[in-house]
């Protein structure tokens, strides 16, 4: 409680200098900060430049005490504060407080915020017939709209962005010049008379030809309300590509199948689900058995797409989400997809990523009627310019927590904080699912979700994604860190790059970076016991890893155990063919040829091929990989033979043991650490032939295919369990790390943490970053900068 001077008393005057460093741009903290020193009656100023907001304060020091303690805990919703520095400056004299214009100096550290859901006060308006903005597509304030993909560079000011081309009305400019305003210096701030519009196209969906998709000019469509008109189109059952905040989404009426499966054959997307999105939580509701923990994820300013268990009989088309219990569900982020679900007639729409399967997302609007034309009957576009592609987001709620699966909009380009010092530096990521990442001081600054890098287009969108970090975050990186393996197309990238340059190059090797990213995460500089759970990751004995007990540290790894070896017959075949890995663990297991072939339903010639391949070790890689695992045992439990997307086989056998126990009912499901040293590494090995002679005998005695799934999840969960318990009696360390794509599997991921916990360890998990490929170059960048550490402080 603040107490007044006595009568013959005066204030301590005193002027003080303070930087504040974060996302503190473009989230309203001027005007916050403008408010702030008003009601504690301070003088100053407050301005962005690009390291951040500068703030020079006059007034009695225990009012500029109370002021520190309130920017802190009363900062605007979408501010991060990372640091707050004050010095001491001598005092003017000044009155009143004012905003002065942005500078750039220097390098850039501030950061640049995320593009945020349409927040209650805009929504309000957006459909309020008496407010001047009624039914705009594109209003916005300081708490909410785009910005990440509209922004060139920081300063995050209007000409940096996009919308440098529309200037504002009278009234968008007063309120963009008001500090009491919510729309102070909003920069994408606009409405009807000076922003941007939409209008519609047609588009030339034709059947595929023996070359490929041909496609013919889009012409545009009259229509006096071209959303409106969209809806008519959508519950007509037609396919549109509408333009988005990150890019295109191609959309249907998510409750008619002859819709979905019509989007699904042009997409060439014939398996794998897709997203939905409904008008509000209570929508989410009818259709998801929702959990307190995904609805307060749905409604997070980000917005990502959510995991969540389907509602019987909940009206979705049976095509969105084939053969598996879960929808990924969203809400409206955007104005214009609110104006979609105004009309109380759409109940749920399809709002898919605007590609050709494995291409990134179109985001231009010549690009979308030359990519897109043989997809999409028509297209609603408009002509504000999206800077970066990004897609949506998508998390799960896993152990009840949030789990990123997918981090894209709403979450980059968010900082996220490493352990140590870090020189300039690039991490390039993976091969599938490509993130990079670009590293400074304290902080990583991981890219948008960039896709598979497989061929030219992929390699295009890293280059493009690139280059504008570099440029928005003015880093050049010294050194550049990238995955062990030789055939990549992000190392092969990496060393050329790296070479033109003169720079360092770092190997990390994979599931080494998989356990680092957690750690990293977790402040974590001790070593720990790491479970890297994955599906592929070169080895360094030159073999495919991916049922790995590490013992890590930041700057490097020892290999404790793994699952057993067995062949992949045919490289990359066995990934998309699950019955090939099936028959290799049959045979590894001591199944003769023809029961193997049987219980695969593999024909004869099929059988002496693998069976020759596998013996001869042509083509057929060895593998310790828990993802492959899990596919043998799907096309085993399941007969699921083939698979149209990835973790397809894995994700259908979680499904089907969701409502079973974890109860491990027979402990010959468990993999058993053996003495048996399989490599050079010295790394002891789980043998897992016990495990299918157990399962093919409870097939055979009739136990149901979901008891069988969730015996095998639970005894896979044993085996890891007794594994790290045996590292920590060689090792003494008690925090065990986890981390790979195999997290991602929620019954997986519960059962290791909770007998890790129960065996007395501390567990860490991921929650900044995805634990898949995603997260990849995050722990590549932490590895690197560690090595980089050790070797400046030896």
């Amino acid at each position: 409680m603040r107490t007044s001077p006595g009568p013959d008393s005066h204030p301590v005057i005193a002027r003080k200098s303070i930087r504040v460093r974060g996302v503190v741009q473009g989230v309203g903290f001027r005007p916050f900060v403008y408010r702030l020193a008003t009601e504690e009656r301070l003088a100053g100023l407050i301005g962005n430049d690009t390291d951040g907001v500068t703030i020079e304060l006059e007034g009695p020091s225990d009012q500029i005490q109370t002021f520190l303690a309130r920017l802190t805990s009363e900062s605007p919703p979408l501010a991060r504060i990372d640091a707050v520095t004050t010095g001491d400056l001598a005092p003017t004299g000044e009155t009143g407080f004012r905003i002065v214009a942005s500078e750039v100096l220097g390098r850039v550290s501030t950061g640049i915020p995320a593009d945020a859901a349409t927040c209650p006060d805009c929504l309000r308006e957006l459909l309020d017939p008496a407010d001047r903005r009624y039914r705009y597509p594109f209003l916005n304030c300081t708490n909410c709209g785009p910005r990440f993909t509209i922004t060139r560079r920081i300063p995050y000011d209007r000409p940096q962005t996009s919308m440098a081309k529309f200037p504002m009305c009278p009234e968008c400019q007063a309120e963009y010049d008001d500090p009491l305003n919510r729309r102070f210096h909003a920069q994408p701030n606009a409405c009807w008379r000076c922003g941007p519009h939409v209008w519609l196209e047609s588009g030339a969906p034709i059947e595929p030809s023996s070359v490929g998709w041909e496609s013919s000019d889009s012409s545009p469509i009259e229509s006096a309300d071209p959303v409106a008109h969209t809806i008519e189109r959508l519950l007509r059952g037609e396919v549109m590509a509408i333009k988005g905040i990150g890019g295109f989404h191609l959309s249907v009426d998510a409750t008619n199948e002859v819709a979905v499966n019509l989007l699904r054959q042009r997409k060439h997307r014939y398996g794998k689900p897709l997203a939905i999105m409904v008008r509000d939580l209570a929508a989410a509701r009818d259709i998801c058995d929702l959990t307190t923990e995904e609805e307060a994820l749905l409604q997070t300013p980000a917005r990502p797409i959510v995991l969540a268990h389907a509602s019987n009989n909940n009206g979705i088309a049976p095509a969105v989400a084939p053969a598996i219990p879960w929808l990924g569900v969203f809400l409206p982020y955007a104005p214009l997809q609110h104006l979609l679900f105004a009309d109380p007639r759409v109940k749920a729409l399809v709002m898919t990523s605007a590609n050709l399967s494995e291409e990134p997302i179109a985001i231009d609007n010549d690009e979308a009627r030359t990519r897109l034309a043989a997809i999409a009957d028509a297209f609603l576009m408009h002509n504000r310019e999206i800077l970066q592609r990004c897609d949506d987001s998508v998390a799960a709620v896993v152990d009840d927590a949030p789990q990123l699966v997918r981090r894209a909009r709403g979450y980059v380009p968010l900082a996220v904080p490493l352990p140590l010092e870090a020189p300039p530096l690039l991490a390039v990521g993976g091969h599938l699912k490509n993130v990079f990442a670009l590293a400074r001081g304290k902080f990583a600054y991981e890219s948008q979700h960039l896709g598979d890098l497989e061929n030219p287009v992929g390699l295009d969108f890293f280059e493009e994604s690139l280059h504008h970090l570099m440029r928005t975050f003015e880093i050049e990186p010294q050194t550049v860190a990238h995955d062990l393996h030789p055939g990549y197309l992000s190392t092969g990238w990496a060393k050329q790059w790296a070479g033109e340059r003169g720079l360092r190059l770092i190997a990390v090797q994979h599931h080494h970076a998989h356990i680092a990213a957690c750690m990293a995460e977790h402040d974590l500089t001790d070593s720990v016991i790491g479970l890297s759970l994955d599906g592929t990751g070169y080895g360094t004995d030159g073999r495919i890893w991916g049922g790995e007990v590490l013992i890590c540290r930041l700057e490097g790894f020892e290999r404790f155990a793994h699952l057993d070896y067995v062949g992949m017959p045919g490289g990359d075949a066995a990934v998309r063919e699950p019955w090939r890995m099936a028959f290799a663990h049959l045979l590894a297991a001591g199944f003769p040829g023809d029961e193997a072939k049987k219980l695969v339903g593999a024909t004869a010639q099929e059988a002496r091929v693998m069976t020759r391949m596998i013996e001869r070790g042509i083509n057929a890689p060895l593998t310790s990989s828990l993802g492959r695992l899990f596919d043998a045992a799907a096309a085993v439990i399941l007969n699921r033979r083939i698979v149209d997307y990835d973790a397809q086989a894995a994700i259908e056998l979680e499904c089907i043991a969701v409502n079973e126990s974890d109860e491990l009912r027979r402990m010959e499901y468990v993999p058993v650490i053996s003495s048996k040293v399989t490599g050079s590494d010295g790394a002891l090995s789980l043998s897992i032939g016990h495990l299918w002679r157990a399962l093919v005998e409870d097939l055979r005695r009739g136990v149901s295919p979901a008891r069988i799934a969730a015996g095998f999840h639970s005894g896979v969960a044993k085996g890891f369990i007794l594994a790290a318990a045996k590292a920590r009696e060689k090792t003494g360390i008690s925090q065990v790390a986890m981390s790979g794509g195999c997290m991602h599997n929620r019954r997986l991921s519960r059962l290791l943490r909770a007998g890790l916990e129960e065996e007395g360890f501390k567990v860490f998990v991921h929650r900044k970053v995805s634990p898949g490929d995603g997260g990849l170059s995050y722990g590549q960048a932490a590895v690197a900068a560690a090595i980089l550490y050790s070797e400046v402080t030896q």
